[in-house]
């Protein structure tokens, strides 16, 4: 019996060997680095500084790109004064307004804690501020518009104002309006 099984296992292991053999696959890497090595050149400085030059350019298209703007203006000395600087800027990021609590409006709609970016919507009869989260409309608050900017330093701002332990004012400014509007603290 232990015959029988000694010869059965150097058949076994006989065969493994000559598969082994037969298959290539060890030898097939350094085949493939082999290639690759006979390939290889040496970059002189000038073909990198080509290169190099071509990556700059590019970049400076991508950036020129993005600074350029659809349409001319009337009168381009005007977009060089450092004030238009701030007006250009002014409408491409609307103020967030971080709600540590939560918050319910004359409406009954409620504004959860969370990253709000608020907006306002003027029209003749009444005035809204939205809050909203990413694009998402989460709440329409109904607003007065008022002259005063609470001292304000930015032309663009809002802020949460508590007036009593369960009432607190929003106050919203922009280049528009300035709004204000009172909600409950839940």
């Amino acid at each position: 019996m232990i015959r029988f099984l000694l010869i059965l296992s150097f058949i076994c292991f006989a065969q493994l060997a000559v598969f082994a053999e037969d298959v290539d696959f060890w030898d097939e890497p350094v085949k493939i680095d082999n290639a690759a090595k006979s390939q290889e050149k040496a970059v002189t400085d000038q073909e990198f500084n080509k290169v190099l030059n071509l990556f700059k350019k590019k970049q400076t298209a991508k950036e020129e790109k993005k600074k350029k703007k659809m349409g001319t203006p009337m009168n381009p000395d005007i977009e060089n004064q450092p004030d238009m600087k701030i007006l250009n800027n002014l409408y491409d990021s609307y103020p967030t307004l971080m709600v540590p609590v939560t918050l319910v409006t004359t409406d009954r709609q409620k504004i959860e804690p969370g990253y709000y970016r608020v907006m306002s919507v003027k029209k003749p009869e009444q005035c809204f501020i939205n809050f909203y989260q990413g694009n998402s409309l989460i709440a329409k608050v109904k607003a007065v518009e008022t002259e005063n900017d609470y001292g304000q330093k930015t032309l663009n701002y809002v802020k949460i104002i508590t007036e009593q332990d369960n009432k607190a004012k929003i106050i919203y400014g922009d280049l528009d309006c300035n709004l204000e509007t009172t909600v409950e603290i839940n």
